[in-house]
């Protein structure tokens, strides 16, 4: 797949459409996989940085890179400097949790009925723990 490692506001907006979530280019920045067609595989919206972590929202809709990979933690731990990224997920989603399981985040609280169909789960990863800062992932 020939694709593209984007930011800016169409990848924000889109992830937010997928998360129905928001996104303001004033407080947060989003990274994207873009299709040479113009498609939109993934994207990750980054807000609320502190200096120690960064809250992260994720949606895929397609086969994701090692690049693109690379870069979403790259980003968070070393451009932005963080030590950890918390992602919160629904509980209903069951896609989702399972997705970010796979990519190392572990669950350290779970808000009950906070979301429409359930819990909003509070994952997270720290740097020490990130497997895709390697070369592999470059």
């Amino acid at each position: 797949m020939m694709a593209n490692i984007v930011c800016g506001p169409i990848i924000g907006n889109w992830v937010a459409e997928q998360t129905n979530g928001c996104f303001s280019e004033k407080t947060s920045t989003a990274l994207g996989l873009q299709k040479e067609t113009g498609e939109i595989v993934a994207g990750v919206i980054y807000e609320n940085w502190n200096k120690r972590s960064v809250v992260a929202h994720m949606a895929v809709r397609g086969r994701l890179t090692r690049k693109f990979i690379g870069a979403i933690f790259r980003y968070a731990y070393e451009q932005c400097g963080v030590n950890k990224v918390i992602l919160p997920v629904q509980s209903d989603n069951v896609k989702s949790n399972h997705f970010v399981r796979h990519f190392g985040f572990t669950e350290e609280a779970r808000i009950r009925d906070a979301a429409p169909a359930g819990d909003i789960i509070i994952y997270s990863l720290a740097k020490n723990e990130c497997r895709y800062l390697g070369a592999a992932y470059a």
